[in-house]
Formats: structure tokens, C-alpha cells, sequence
């Protein structure tokens, strides 16, 4: 099964991923298509390990290590990929993320037009935290991209810290985090606040550092934009609260969650996005209470 081959026909088939998962004897080969993994045949243990081998290396990652998890990005063609490794009983595990070939504008999303109004005006008066949610495969990656250019032709000055730079977008200044150096998500949204700029985005809150960075930074009244992995707002404020983040600073710091998940249809898949507005921390509610005059659009 050749890499490139693969690569073509998930994005014929319109993967967001390939999956290759090693079991005894075989390697079973996995798209994404949607929320579930369609097989697509099996590797022989051999061959998986001189295709893992090829992709370590054109993603510039360390061959010969197997015990500890890898990230990294390459291309196969012009087809953007990003790598992630981990070790599991039979070897180590796989995951080929495929990105657009081409950049999508923010109204290639199919969102309505009010909505994105909203955002656009969101985005282009208020300080704070916008923060794109939704399950994996979603396409969140996609509108933080669009949002980013978007406000870029706006005339706005954007830079992007991200673990790595997943799609080069020109007139960005996109930073990535080398934490072998020690530019982790401190350094580098520190460095970008000296940078005056009027946008921050932060590809993804994956960790307690980066939560924390980011939140503390917004209260500077700077704004930031970053994707998480969670529910709509609820599901945000409590993803915050696991990795570390105070309720009532993420109350203070969020000012607008775009919770999205993407619909299959006959004509293809079409976006379903829906806007949340956190409510205003009053004193002496519980966070239910609060949570439940949350403003829905």
C-alpha cells in the first residue's frame, strides 16, 4: 500500500484521517469519513513499519524513537498532512490528519450570513476569547483558518502561535512552538503581545500550560482566538475548569464559543455552527444557574 496512493484516495473519499491501528500479525488501515472509521485494508507488519519509517522521516521526526508520542507535519504532493505517533502494545500507532488543498473563505463555510456578521463584528470590537468547538473532525481547524483571513482582509494584524503550523497562510505572521528550545505557549504569547498585535490565535488548548497562558493573557484585554475540544459553552467552561483554568476567570475571558459540528448530506457535508454568548457572572449564583441564561442564536 503505497503512502501516496493512500493519501489520494482519503482525499478522494473525503477523509479527514487515515488511521492505522497495529494488532497481532496485521495492521489494519482506517478513513475518517464523518464521525466513523471505514476500513480500508490491512498491512502486513513489515510493510507498516517501512511506510511508519518513510513517514518519520519526510515529517522530520526522530526514527529511531518508538517509546514516547511524535507530531509533525509533511506533504505528499501538495497535500498537507500532520503526523501523530504513539506507542501501543503492538508497535506504535499512526494517525495521518488530511488537511484542503485550498484555504476556504469564512462564507465557504456555510454559515448564515448573520451569524457571520456577527462574528466578524465580534471579532473586530471586543477583546477576550473566541473559542471554536466541537468533536474531532469537525473542522475546526478550517473556520479558525477562514476567521484568521477573514481578519486579516479586514486590514487587521494577526499572528498565530501554533504546535505545529498546520497550512501557511500569507500576510499571518504563524509562529511555531519549539519546546526542544524552549519556546513553549508562555514565550511565545509573550513574544506576540510585543509584537502589537490586534488578533491572537492559539491553533489549539490542548494542555494546562496553554489554557492558562491564554487566559491569563486575554485579561490584558487583548484578543484571542483558539479551537478546543468540547461541547458548545457548557462543555467549554468545563474543559477550562479540567485543565486548570479558574470558573470565574473563563466567565471573565470567554466572549464568544462557536460550537460546530459538520452534517452529511446527500449533496456532501455542510457546517451547523451555533453562537453562545457566556452571561455575566452574577454573585451568589451557581454556575448551573448562570449557565442556564445563556443567550442561544
Amino acid at each position: 500500500m503505497d503512502l501516496e496512493e493512500l493519501v489520494l484516495e482519503g482525499r478522494r473519499r473525503g477523509a479527514s484521517d487515515i488511521h492505522f491501528v497495529p494488532q497481532e500479525g496485521e495492521v489494519p488501515v482506517y478513513f475518517r469519513l464523518g464521525s466513523k472509521l471505514q476500513p480500508q485494508g490491512r498491512l502486513a507488519p513489515g510493510a507498516y513499519q517501512v511506510l511508519l519509517q518513510q513517514v518519520k522521516a519526510l515529517a522530520q521526526l526522530n526514527i529511531s524513537e518508538r517509546r514516547l508520542p511524535q507530531d509533525g507535519m509533511l506533504k505528499v504532493g501538495a497535500l498537507p498532512l500532520r503526523v501523530s505517533t504513539i506507542r501501543c502494545l503492538q508497535g506504535e500507532s499512526l494517525v495521518l490528519r488530511l488537511f484542503q488543498r485550498n484555504l476556504l473563505a469564512a462564507e465557504e463555510l456555510g454559515f448564515r450570513p448573520e451569524d457571520l456578521a456577527r462574528i466578524r463584528r465580534h471579532l473586530r470590537d471586543s477583546g477576550g476569547v473566541t473559542l471554536i468547538c466541537g468533536e474531532t473532525g469537525m473542522g475546526k481547524s478550517t473556520t479558525l483558518y477562514a476567521l484568521l483571513m477573514m481578519l486579516r482582509d479586514a486590514g487587521l494584524k494577526v499572528i498565530s502561535v501554533e504546535d505545529p503550523v498546520e497550512q501557511e497562510i500569507p500576510g499571518i505572521i504563524q509562529s511555531p512552538i519549539l519546546e526542544a528550545v524552549g519556546f513553549g505557549y508562555d514565550e511565545a504569547i509573550f513574544a506576540a503581545l510585543r509584537q502589537d498585535p490586534d488578533v491572537i490565535a492559539i491553533g489549539e488548548i490542548r494542555n494546562p500550560v496553554t489554557a492558562k497562558a491564554l487566559i491569563r493573557a486575554s485579561l490584558t484585554g487583548h484578543r484571542f482566538i483558539s479551537t478546543l475540544h468540547a461541547q458548545g459553552l457548557p462543555g467549554a467552561l468545563r474543559r477550562l475548569e479540567d485543565l486548570g483554568v479558574s470558573p470565574v476567570l473563563a466567565r471573565e475571558a470567554l466572549t464568544l464559543v462557536i460550537g460546530q459540528k459538520l452534517i452529511s448530506t446527500e449533496g456532501g457535508k455542510h457546517l451547523e455552527a451555533e453562537l453562545e454568548y457566556p452571561p455575566e457572572t452574577v454573585s451568589g449564583e451557581s454556575t448551573e444557574e448562570t449557565l442556564e441564561r445563556t443567550v442561544l442564536l
